[in-house]
Formats: C-alpha cells, sequence, structure tokens
C-alpha cells in the first residue's frame, strides 16, 4: 500500500468519532483534485479527496467534452451540405438525434466515473464519497467520518450555473448546460439567456443539428469578457447558421403557461425589456458560472 493510502480510519469512542487524519484533505475531485494527487503522489504526504458527484468534474461529464461532440456532429452535416456546392449534385440525409444523443453520452463516459476514480486511487489518494462539509479550520465532515487535514484543507469545489433572479424563471422547466450538453431531446426551437462561450457553443451545435435557436445577450456585445472584437467577429457566422440574435434587450420576466384540459405545459414565453417576446420549446439559462461555496 503506497505512503498516500495509509492514514488512520476514525475510531468511536464512548459516541465520539474520532477523525482519520490526513497531510492534505481536498474538497473536490475535479481538475484540481486529480492535480493535487498526481502532485503528492512521491511526496510521502497523505492525501484524502471528498468528490460528492463525479471525479474528472464538470468538463468530461457536462462541460466541454459532450458539447464538443454536439458541435462535431453539426460540423458533420454542415459540410455535408458544403459537398452539394463543392462535390456532389446530390446529398441527402436527416437527423437521427437519437444516434447523436448515444455518441454524446458515451463520450461523457455515460456518466461513470470508475477509471478516472480509480486512476487518482492509483496515485494513494484517499477517495470519500459524499458531501464535505468544513466543521473547523482543519476538519472536514463527510456524512459520519471525520477527516482531520495536518497541514492543509483545499477547497476546489468547482462552480455550477449561475441562475439570475428573473420573475417566473423559478416556476419554468429550464436547462442550463448540464441537461443540454448531454439532452435526450432535440427541440424544435431554443431559446438561450446569454451571450457568453456557453450560450454561443450550445446555440451553434443545436442550430445546425436543425432547431430553431434565439439568443438573448443582455449586454451591448456576446463574449463581453473577451475582446471588443470578438462578439462582432462571431455574429455573421451566427447567423449564417440561421441563429436569432438579440443583444442589449435583457429578460425581465419569463412564463410557461399551462395549456388544455390536460394542464400541459407550453412553450417557454421569454419577456424582454423592449416589450419584445421569444417564444420557444425550451429554454437554456446561460447567465454565467458561480463558484460553489458552500463548504
Amino acid at each position: 500500500m503506497g505512503m498516500l493510502h495509509r492514514a488512520a480510519c476514525s475510531i468511536c469512542h464512548g459516541g465520539r468519532v474520532v477523525p482519520q487524519e490526513f497531510d492534505v484533505v481536498c474538497l473536490g475531485g475535479g481538475v484540481a483534485g486529480e492535480a493535487i494527487a498526481a502532485g503528492l503522489q512521491s511526496s510521502g504526504m497523505t492525501l484524502a479527496v471528498v468528490e460528492r458527484e463525479l471525479v474528472g468534474g464538470e468538463c468530461p461529464y457536462w462541460g466541454c467534452v459532450p458539447s464538443k461532440t454536439l458541435l462535431r456532429s453539426g460540423e458533420t452535416l454542415t459540410e455535408a451540405d458544403r459537398a452539394r456546392v463543392l462535390a456532389a449534385s446530390r446529398v441527402e440525409w436527416s437527423v437521427d438525434f437519437p444516434k447523436v444523443s448515444t455518441r454524446v453520452l458515451w463520450m461523457a463516459r455515460n456518466l461513470d466515473d470508475s477509471r478516472p476514480a480509480a486512476a487518482m486511487e492509483a496515485t494513494g489518494a484517499r477517495l470519500f464519497r459524499g458531501e464535505g462539509k468544513l466543521t473547523d479550520l482543519r476538519t472536514v465532515a463527510v456524512g459520519n467520518e471525520q477527516l482531520m487535514a495536518r497541514r492543509a484543507v483545499v477547497i476546489a469545489n468547482g462552480s455550477t450555473a449561475a441562475v439570475p433572479a428573473i420573475p417566473g424563471l423559478d416556476s419554468v422547466e429550464y436547462w442550463t448546460n448540464r441537461q443540454a450538453a448531454i439532452p435526450s431531446e432535440l427541440p424544435v426551437s431554443l431559446a438561450i439567456l446569454g451571450g457568453g462561450a456557453i450560450g454561443l457553443e450550445l446555440g451553434q451545435a443545436f442550430a445546425r443539428l436543425g432547431c430553431r435557436v434565439h439568443i438573448i445577450e443582455a449586454g451591448p456585445t456576446f463574449l463581453g469578457h473577451e475582446e471588443p472584437e470578438a462578439g462582432g467577429a462571431l455574429r455573421p457566422h451566427l447567423e449564417a447558421d440561421g441563429i436569432m440574435l438579440t443583444i442589449g434587450d435583457p429578460c425581465v420576466a419569463v412564463e410557461q403557461p399551462m395549456m388544455g384540459p390536460s394542464r400541459e405545459r407550453s412553450s417557454v414565453v421569454v419577456h424582454l425589456k423592449s416589450g419584445a417576446t421569444v417564444r420557444a420549446d425550451r429554454l437554456l439559462v446561460a447567465t454565467g458560472r458561480r463558484p460553489n461555496a458552500e463548504v
């Protein structure tokens, strides 16, 4: 057993749990947690990593990997369209979305982190599954376990979708990047709140698969955190994919009325400050990220 893996087990004395001691306790088994495990592998220090979801973090399962797979599927169809102009008299195809969805989920490892978890433990780190909570500066509680750090607790909890306080949004069925990156359905139309990297990337992916996409950005330009020219340079390419774009007109309310005797939910209605409305089968909230600061 490697040096990193040797640590005392929790012991109960008179109803009191005695903490397991490690040199370092890391809250979060994402990219930072994996890097710490690799970095401490030959250091002689013991490490505990606490992960409440999947080892590897957001990117492999709900972020970069599935979104790029969606983009690649749409890109293939776009290239097939270009063949009509460049090389073929007839090119016929139809979108097989179950095939797209299956491949996306496969690329996201079917949300199975057994391999990255095994790789982390192979460094000698001890992996604890569950919600980690700081009880003091050096102690982390995970279920009935108490983990004490002799040297440091590392907070590497990652981030989650930032959902704005828009009237009506809490009563609407909406997507964040997690539902959009590994979708089970291809909506006929999609409204996207947010013209940052996530909104534009997923918007283009769905548009190229045949979905009618409308991206709504409250600020004066897309990609507001990038160079000023970036949004303007991208706009004609997004419009060439058939994407509707609204800039500088923030969403002020959202509703999804019930329809018919069965009281089924209808399309989502997005109300803009200008008085305009946008209707779509699905709403994607892509208004940024916030740190998982609850420790």
